[in-house]
C-alpha cells in the first residue's frame, strides 16, 4: 500500500515537471507572436504605402519617371514587375472581398 507521503512526492514531482513545460511552452509562444508581430508590422506599412500610392498617383509616376531616368534598360523590367506585383494585389483583393462577403458568394457592391 503507498502512503499518503509517497502520494505527495508524485505529486509535487508531477506539478513540477508541468510547470517546467508551461514554462517552455509559454516562451516558445511567445517567440512565435513575436515573429508574426513582426510580419505584421512590415504588412501594415506595405498596405500604407500602397494606399498613398492609391490616393496620390503622381508619386509613383514621379517614382517611374526617375527609374526611367536614372537606369532606363532596367525600367521595363521594374516596371513589368511593378505591374504583375499591381494585378496580384488586385486579384488578392478581389478574392477577399469574396471570402469575407459570405464564404465565398461574390460581393456586388464591389469594385471589381
Amino acid at each position: 500500500m503507498i502512503g499518503t507521503r509517497s502520494k505527495l512526492i508524485r505529486l509535487a514531482e508531477r506539478r513540477m515537471r508541468l510547470l517546467e513545460r508551461a514554462r517552455t511552452e509559454r516562451e516558445s509562444l511567445a517567440a512565435v507572436v513575436a515573429r508574426t508581430d513582426e510580419v505584421a508590422v512590415v504588412v501594415v506599412r506595405i498596405r500604407d504605402l500602397l494606399g498613398q500610392a492609391v490616393r496620390q498617383p503622381w508619386l509613383l509616376a514621379a517614382g517611374v519617371a526617375l527609374l526611367v531616368a536614372l537606369r532606363p534598360r532596367r525600367a521595363f523590367g521594374w516596371l513589368m514587375r511593378g505591374w504583375g506585383a499591381w494585378r496580384m494585389y488586385r486579384s488578392a483583393m478581389r478574392w477577399w472581398r469574396q471570402v469575407s462577403a459570405g464564404h465565398g458568394a461574390p460581393n456586388p457592391g464591389a469594385p471589381a
